[in-house]
């Protein structure tokens, strides 16, 4: 985790380097909507434990975008999501709570872009983010355990996705935008690994709308 979190803040630094001798402020952009989370589980057993499911939750967010070479923008972002899932083992109802702040960058690629023109443009790319778990809970029937104070999940979550959105320009500066995201941590996000092997991870898909100010 520590090189994963190395490697973050190497990226982030780099990023900004770039940004300000290559790029303009673009938008400022506002957004909230859905995430639907679950784990992505794996042991060294035959047998699936757990058939976990996903759990809604809400993800809100600002973004601050640096558009440069015309198609290309460079977006920074801060955000609180929900995340965790669902599952039933032996007749137990179990259920993780995960509340998480981030802040990340994106790299997105108008594939469409027809902004002088007032209408619409179509925008993909990856996205990497670093994530602190604000609070943890794991619900087991009725019985509540608080996994920040039992260390069951690292504090710290390195994920990374990829982005598609389109954005309608509703008038001169101001922009409507929906957008749809996949997300999975890069890492093991229990706060130690089982003897048989054991690793857990979020995955998540996230819709969200938005509406953004130009900066132009």
């Amino acid at each position: 985790m520590k090189n994963q979190l190395l490697f973050f803040t190497f990226t982030m630094i780099n990023f900004i380097s770039f940004g300000q001798r290559n790029m303009r402020p673009e938008e400022i952009t506002l957004v909230g909507g859905r995430a639907f989370y679950s784990f992505l589980y794996k042991d060294n057993t035959a047998e699936n434990y757990f058939n976990f499911e996903y759990k809604p939750g809400f993800k809100y967010s600002v973004y601050y975008a640096l558009k440069f070479r015309y198609r290309n923008i460079i977006r920074f972002e801060g955000s609180a999501f929900q995340a965790g899932s669902r599952a039933i083992y032996a007749g137990n109802i179990t259920q993780w709570n995960l509340n998480y702040l981030s802040i990340g960058s994106s790299y997105l690629y108008k594939i469409i872009d027809k902004e002088q023109r007032k209408e619409f443009s179509i925008y993909a790319g990856p996205t990497f983010q670093c994530s602190y778990l604000v609070r943890g809970q794991q619900v087991v029937n009725k019985l509540n355990y608080n996994l920040k104070e039992t260390n069951g999940f690292k504090d710290w979550n390195i994920h990374g996705g990829l982005i598609i959105g389109t954005k309608y320009l509703a008038t001169q500066r101001v922009h409507l935008s929906i957008e749809y995201r996949f997300d999975c941590s890069l890492g093991q996000i229990e706060g130690a690994d089982a003897t048989n092997g054991q690793t857990s991870r979020n995955i998540g898909h996230i819709g969200t709308v938005g509406v953004g100010f130009s900066l132009r």
